[in-house]
């Protein structure tokens, strides 16, 4: 029996099984048919009836998809550095977020603008230096230790923090990604008491990632058009 690997999360869209191994900061795609013929193989697979059929076809491939997977540190044989091979829950979305009026003028504190540039410094220096799966990590302990309440349920607030992020992110030295200002916007906030969800997502063919983030079911940063081509694959 094999496992998922800890770092690692998968989907399922459109006919192929997408994995985000964030021990390596990486993606990888396998189509669900090679996925299916090891499936009895592998702990928390879903349709085991689906699986025998295509071991039945593509048993002599099989060693060779298991020891490929191993390598690329996706699937591991011991139960103590895994999990079930399972999609991961993600939060429905049903709204975006209004963010206030850009073409307004609006005099940010220096507080705000000292917690800008040292929310994209950090980030910056993480995603240079350190594993996605260490950021990750970090995230996720943070939400567990902020699970009163605060200015997460305030939706005025979130969006007035939004509004300053967009004015002065023009100002820090580095071109836009998605993954960067995510992470950005979610360190500023963090300074705020907010802590909102940062949600990746993927298409399989042609292959292509993004991520946002979501406080409930509102998108913040992103609109719902954009996103509803991304089946998501990870939430924390």
């Amino acid at each position: 029996m094999y496992f998922l690997s800890k770092d690692c999360f998968v989907c399922r869209t459109q006919n192929y099984w997408v994995v985000l191994n964030a021990g390596r900061d990486k993606y990888s795609c396998v189509t669900h048919v090679d996925l299916a013929s090891i499936g009895d193989l592998l702990h928390g697979w879903r349709n085991p009836n689906e699986a025998s059929e295509h071991i039945l076809r593509f048993g002599t491939e099989a060693g060779d998809l298991i020891e490929s997977l191993m390598s690329n540190g996706i699937v591991t044989a011991d139960p103590n550095d895994g999990k079930p091979f399972a999609e991961s829950e993600c939060p429905a979305y049903e709204r975006a977020m209004e963010i206030l009026d850009p073409n307004v003028p609006v005099k940010h504190p220096p507080s705000c603008v000292t917690r800008f540039f040292l929310a994209c410094a950090r980030v910056d220096w993480r995603l240079r230096k350190t594993k996605l799966s260490r950021t990750l990590a970090r995230i996720e302990q943070r939400r567990i230790r902020a699970r009163s309440p605060a200015a997460a349920s305030d939706v005025q607030h979130i969006s007035g923090l939004m509004t300053a992020f967009q004015d002065l992110r023009p100002l820090y030295p580095r071109p836009y990604l998605c993954l960067f200002d995510s992470l950005a916007l979610l360190e500023f906030l963090a300074g705020y008491r907010s802590f909102p969800r940062i949600v990746f997502g993927v298409v399989a063919d042609p292959f292509h990632a993004h991520c946002w983030l979501q406080e409930g079911n509102m998108v913040l940063n992103d609109d719902l058009e954009r996103i509803g081509h991304y089946k998501p694959i990870l939430s924390l």
